[in-house]
């Protein structure tokens, strides 16, 4: 009959091993935090995108980011219309501001998004069933996940944007916490009546491509055709830019990147002390084990085994509260929080990575059991 060496040793000091799995569960929680505000980041930083149907986009040659990018000039999108291919062009614009709820007199800040009203570059369907209510000037479709200090967001209230007054005309869902309090869409002429900017300048160039077009052949001709001033991304490209910017440039990806490593770090130190203890505890014991016969190799799977049952003990509660904590910030921080499968099994894999680990280093002790000391 087989002895589970492992399950018994694990548990058989109940306050210790509780102790331990403790441990090591708040440092599996804290890499599923960071991880899971990495996530949130990067769904975060490209949450208009979605909003938004296209194919390739025209921006700045100086473009770095979304909101930190210069102006092109709006012939480039009339350029780009006569590139074979090409099938539509929509101009996008982004600015901000300060909002001020005129009853509290409370002021925010604001990003307001300038669009062409055309549906063909909207993917959101509450958006484009309430396109017709941005035709007239100074009104706006607000974001009913911005701040509490904007003041009551429902539709026919007012409020000053840029000591402009504007009128909520209908609403949307966004959520641009990443880059200010609330958010706004406006048609194109409201928007330079609130920026106060050139009517000749957009931030970006929106390009559906004809049906049955190549896109890397309509991407190539239009750098081509098109003026050095301006740089031309496909969609994944772009967003594959703004998250790999946010997170390898803005410090507070960086943050996230060094929390997961000390998270692991911390954990993998947590779980080698509580086996070296073990080790240390049962010498003798597995000095016995190697007099009755087992090889090092058998010996080394009981530690291993033990390591794990250490690791998924913590990784089964880290991973319910990770759910609870991310779930709490999507509903009430209203933050793109979510669980997903991939942040679950990447967490998974590094709990496990750190369990070999710590287990190989807090074994080579056994190695040096000799059974000739029993006597």
């Amino acid at each position: 009959m087989k002895i589970p060496y492992a399950w018994r040793n694990t548990f058989q000091d109940k306050k210790r091993t509780l102790a331990a799995v403790s441990g090591i569960a708040f440092s599996v929680l804290l890499m599923f935090m960071q991880l899971g505000f990495l996530d949130t980041t990067k769904r975060g930083t490209t949450l208009l995108y979605q909003y938004l149907d296209f194919d390739l986009i025209i921006t700045s040659d100086k473009y770095e980011l979304m909101t930190s990018t210069l102006l092109i000039d709006r012939a480039r999108l009339i350029q780009a219309m006569i590139v074979p291919g090409v099938e539509e062009v929509m101009g996008l614009n982004i600015g901000d501001g300060i909002w001020e709820d005129p009853d509290t007199e409370i002021t925010s800040g604001v990003m307001f998004i300038g669009i062409d009203l055309n549906p063909s570059f909207i993917k959101n369907q509450d958006v484009i069933a309430n396109l017709d209510t941005l035709a007239q000037s100074k009104t706006v479709m607000l974001d009913v996940l911005s701040n509490s200090d904007y003041g009551p967001l429902k539709i026919g209230r007012e409020a000053r944007i840029n000591n402009v007054d504007v009128k909520v005309t209908s609403l949307f869902r966004l959520g641009m916490v990443f880059y200010n309090d609330g958010a706004v869409l406006v048609n194109n002429q409201t928007f330079q009546s609130l920026k106060r900017g050139n009517s000749r300048k957009v931030t970006f160039g929106l390009i559906k491509i004809s049906p049955g077009a190549d896109l890397l052949k309509t991407k190539l001709d239009l750098k081509e055709n098109l003026p050095d001033d301006v740089l031309v991304f496909d969609r994944e490209e772009l967003l594959t830019h703004e998250q790999d910017y946010y997170i390898n440039v803005v410090p507070v990806g960086i943050m996230f990147q060094a929390g997961v490593f000390i998270a692991f770090v911390i954990g993998a130190v947590i779980l080698f002390q509580v086996l070296a203890t073990e080790v240390t505890n049962r010498l003798n014991e597995f000095a016995t084990l190697k007099a009755m016969g087992y090889s090092t190799l058998r010996i080394y799977l009981i530690g291993f085994k033990q390591a794990l049952i250490f690791a998924i003990l913590g990784y089964i509660p880290a991973m319910i509260f990770c759910i609870a904590i991310l779930y709490f910030l999507r509903t009430m921080a209203r933050m793109p929080a979510k669980f997903t499968f991939e942040l679950g099994g990447f967490v998974l894999v590094m709990t496990l990575a750190m369990c070999l680990i710590s287990g190989f280093l807090a074994l080579q002790k056994v190695r040096k059991a000799d059974p000739a000391d029993l006597f």
